[in-house]
């Protein structure tokens, strides 16, 4: 059995532990105080999930690949986490484009990219 998260949660930095995942303008961010999110499992084996965001929008988190960003979406977009140790990659499944925040500042975009060598590419899930 997987020990994909499940549940309520913010989502943080490892790499910055006081920047969280945040909704701001249909992009997500990393801001102080993150966004409660809805994390549903589709999978648990390959760690497939959905993430819901019904703090400011009612929307569901995931990645474009063609902006290299990670938006809001109407829809759920099969997300996948991958257990790495230091935290979870968070990528489209079967995919080594992951989630990134390249930087302490706060609003700074979370991008989409190929797996830095950094913490950088880390996410944890705080639970409510």
């Amino acid at each position: 059995m997987s020990d994909t998260p499940s549940g309520q949660f913010r989502i943080a930095n490892v790499a910055y532990p006081y920047r969280y995942a945040s909704m701001s303008d249909k992009q997500l961010v990393g801001e102080d105080n993150g966004n409660m999110v809805q994390v549903d499992v589709i999978d648990n084996v390959k760690g497939l999930v959905t993430i819901y965001d019904d703090s400011v929008l009612g929307v569901y988190i995931g990645i474009d690949l063609q902006k290299n960003r990670v938006v809001a979406y109407e829809d759920p977009q099969v997300l996948q986490l991958s257990n790495a140790g230091n935290g979870y990659l968070i990528h489209p499944e079967d995919q080594d484009k992951v989630w990134v925040l390249d930087n302490d500042v706060k609003g700074t975009a979370i991008t989409v990219e190929p797996a830095p060598d950094s913490n950088k590419k880390y996410w944890s899930f705080i639970p409510l």
